[in-house]
């Protein structure tokens, strides 16, 4: 059994290989880290004679395959034109904001930062990607940057769209700490407008609207 990482970062590849009468059966499993991700992939299989190049669906997370080749497999590559990388700037985008996630999640992040540029070089309207760099510097008490950055969530593309009610909410936060109440009031009413209530966003704002937004101190500040 082999692992291969392929130059597309999102996929993983495992598979086993056995002879058959009729030559080699391959049966595997690509893994990636994309939940809506639908397309068919090209393996390209490194034998003994003429590389062999077959098409399989990947659905989801966890994809299995079965395929048959004449000759002996030495190396499986998937996606060895970086086809589905190349095609979707869609894609690069999604795969660079899930790693930067994935960063941000245990704290390393300079190196989400990083990630989330990425997924900007590819996309400089993507909104997700400026809502997470927005998060980052929120998390820092970095208010000014945050701010900005949650300005280019609102200017973007506003995908997915609760982006805006949620951009509008961390700006009123923002805005309420650095004692701006009247600017805090205006976003949270304009959070309302949009009647988006993803995770409780509605809810959220009439809080704020209510009594103004405190930061929790914590050790750490």
């Amino acid at each position: 059994q082999w692992i291969e990482s392929s130059g597309a970062p999102q996929f993983k590849l495992e598979y086993t290989v056995y002879r058959t009468s009729k030559g080699f059966r391959i049966m595997g499993k690509i893994q990636q880290d994309l939940d809506t991700f639908r397309m068919p992939v090209d393996l390209k299989i490194e034998t003994e004679g003429n590389p062999e190049i077959k098409r399989v669906e990947v659905s989801g997370p966890s994809s299995e395959f079965v395929v048959e080749t004449f000759g002996k497999p030495k190396k499986v590559e998937i996606d060895p034109n970086l086809r589905v990388l190349r095609m979707s700037p869609t894609m690069r985008v999604a795969v660079a904001i899930r790693r930067g996630e994935m960063f941000a999640d245990i704290g390393e992040y300079g190196e989400a930062l990083k990630e989330f540029q990425k997924a900007m070089e590819v996309n400089r309207n993507s909104s997700l990607a400026h809502y997470r760099v927005a998060d980052i510097f929120f998390l820092q008490n970095n208010y000014q940057a945050a701010a900005n950055e949650f300005r280019l969530v609102l200017d973007g593309d506003l995908e997915p769209k609760w982006t805006e009610v949620w951009a509008h909410i961390n700006l009123g936060k923002i805005f309420d700490i650095t004692g701006q109440r009247d600017r805090a009031v205006n976003e949270y009413n304009l959070a309302v407008r949009t009647r988006d209530n993803t995770q409780g966003a509605q809810e959220e704002a009439a809080k704020y609207l209510k009594e103004g937004y405190k930061r929790q101190r914590t050790a750490a500040n």
